[in-house]
């Protein structure tokens, strides 16, 4: 009779018996002893995580009341939405079984109906049920093979290979000198090595070459600045390293040796996720927060689950970890600390990110006060003296419609030399509107416009503050060709260049591919 009903597992007890038995652990072992853990149900109700408006109440109840053979756990749960392993299984099943043979040999509870009906079952679906047999050991052959000619059955790759082909043009850079207008070919390549070792933790390594000549440089200004650029000659070098683990089921925490930024763990959700990938840096996210200069070393940070929809992460970032002389180190160099608040509302179509960094710089550290995209006053307006800033963003999105959706950034920052009372602050803000799934699925229309960093008040002994309010607009077609490839053509023009007005307008065009696998 057991040879009988195993034959039937596929439309029987795969059907409806896998609810006869259930297990925490999906990763248990063969040699852990099931039944010391579990008790038997007499009746349903001693389920405690069972309810009778659950889809399988009812079957659960007549494999009880007519078979008994339900094992629940010591805390009289039953943990039915939880994975289930084959060895789980498989001690399950056999506890059923045992159950079910008995009650054939005591012809108790099993009635010539049933019997009779199984054994019609059993020889209607002979064929499919022997077909089958055969499909699955096939492809457990395929899968052994999988795992065996596999680099790594805890590693995945993958990689993101971004090509540029730019121009910048305009009558002249600030300093007066003529824009370096020469069309570009450039790209940068990644490769990211993702290991887990329990299956909800990620250790990142990843190697980097690039070689984008920044439009900042032949525009000659910061504001200019791609999203994704960097040159180190196509030298490949480890970008990032860095772990992310659980602590609860609420909280997890990263610690990171090298390269990470500050948007690797503060989420920059609600400049959507088209934005973030946006032609211009400045364009993409507040610098003065996710793109903060003292990002990119070593890191240590936690991450909370407040509620469903309310998210907070808390970090540490070092410089120069790595280097012991003085003014160096993990404590003793340039660094940030803050936290980033995440909120959504209705059903996330409503977003908001309340950020704050504190951060030092040392004096000759090279820091760009206003990251990567401000004037010359505001990325260093205290000429390369040391000096310490407080950091303050805001950022929201709002999805109007089913495929469009508006938002934007605000930024500000108060900076103090630390000898001579200096003083500066710096502003920024963005404004954008995104249409999605234009033409073809994943793809979307961006326009943005807003305020690139510039000084707006210093005294003491700092930089005076900019003239005038620079500002950059950005236009750009992301459009997906599939999941793995995209092609974005576009630009973006700088007005008042380096806070002057006198300054002639400078223009970026580009067309943009990523291929990610």
């Amino acid at each position: 009779m057991s040879n009988l009903l195993i034959n039937l597992l596929p439309t029987g007890v795969i059907a409806c018996g896998v609810i006869l038995w259930e297990c925490s652990n999906s990763s248990a072992s063969p040699s852990h002893n099931y039944q010391n853990d579990l008790g038997q149900v007499t009746n349903v109700n001693q389920l405690r995580d069972v309810a009778p408006t659950d889809w399988a109440y009812e079957a659960l109840r007549s494999l009880v009341d007519r078979y008994g053979c339900i094992s629940g756990f010591p805390n009289q749960t039953y943990k039915g939405s939880q994975p289930l392993s084959r060895y789980e299984f498989a001690a399950g099943l056999n506890s059923c079984l045992n159950q079910m043979e008995r009650l054939i040999a005591s012809s108790e509870s099993v009635s010539e109906e049933d019997l009779a009906t199984i054994q019609r079952l059993n020889q209607k679906f002979k064929t499919e049920l022997a077909s089958l047999g055969g499909r699955v050991d096939e492809i457990e052959g395929r899968t052994t093979v999988l795992e065996d000619s596999s680099f790594s059955t805890t590693t995945k790759l993958n990689g993101e290979i971004v090509n540029y082909v730019l121009g910048t043009f305009g009558d002249e850079k600030p300093d007066g000198s003529d824009i370096d207008d020469e069309i570009t070919f450039s790209s940068r390549i990644r490769l990211n090595f993702d290991s887990s070792f329990t299956g909800e933790d990620r250790l990142r390594v990843r190697l980097q070459a690039r070689n984008v000549t920044s439009p900042a440089s032949s525009g000659g200004n910061n504001a200019l600045a791609l999203n994704f650029e960097g040159d180190n000659n196509n030298n490949v070098e480890i970008d990032d390293l860095h772990y992310i683990f659980p602590i609860t089921d609420k909280i997890s925490a990263l610690v990171g040796a090298n390269g990470v930024a500050v948007d690797d763990f503060f989420n920059v959700v609600p400049t959507m996720g088209v934005a973030y990938d946006a032609l211009s840096l400045y364009s993409a996210y507040n610098n003065l927060i996710y793109d903060n200069a003292n990002g990119e070393g070593a890191a240590v940070g936690i991450d909370i689950d407040i509620i469903d929809s309310v998210n907070l992460a808390v970090g540490y970032w070092a410089t120069n970890p790595a280097e012991p002389e003085p003014g160096n180190g993990l404590f003793n160099g340039n660094y940030a600390a803050g936290a980033n608040l995440n909120i959504s509302l209705l059903e996330e179509r409503l977003n908001f990110a309340l950020a704050y960094l504190r951060a030092y710089q040392g004096a000759g550290s090279g820091y760009d006060l206003a990251g990567f995209v401000g004037t010359d006053a505001a990325t260093d307006p205290f000429e390369d003296r040391a000096n310490s800033s407080n950091n303050y963003g805001f950022a929201s999105s709002f999805q109007v419609l089913e495929r469009l959706s508006i938002g934007g950034y605000f930024g500000y920052t108060t900076a103090s030399t630390i000898d001579d009372n200096a003083d500066a602050s710096i502003l920024t803000w963005n404004a954008y509107a995104t249409y999605s799934d234009l033409l073809k699925e994943g793809s979307a229309f961006i326009v943005s416009f807003g305020q690139s960093p510039s000084l707006i008040d210093s005294d003491g002994n700092a930089l005076e503050n900019d003239e005038d309010e620079p500002y950059l607009l950005n236009v750009e077609f992301q459009y997906s060709l599939n999941d793995f490839i995209q092609f974005t053509p576009g630009g973006y023009a700088l007005f008042n260049p380096n806070g002057n007005s006198d300054n002639e307008t400078i223009y970026v065009g580009t067309l943009r591919t990523i291929f990610r696998f």
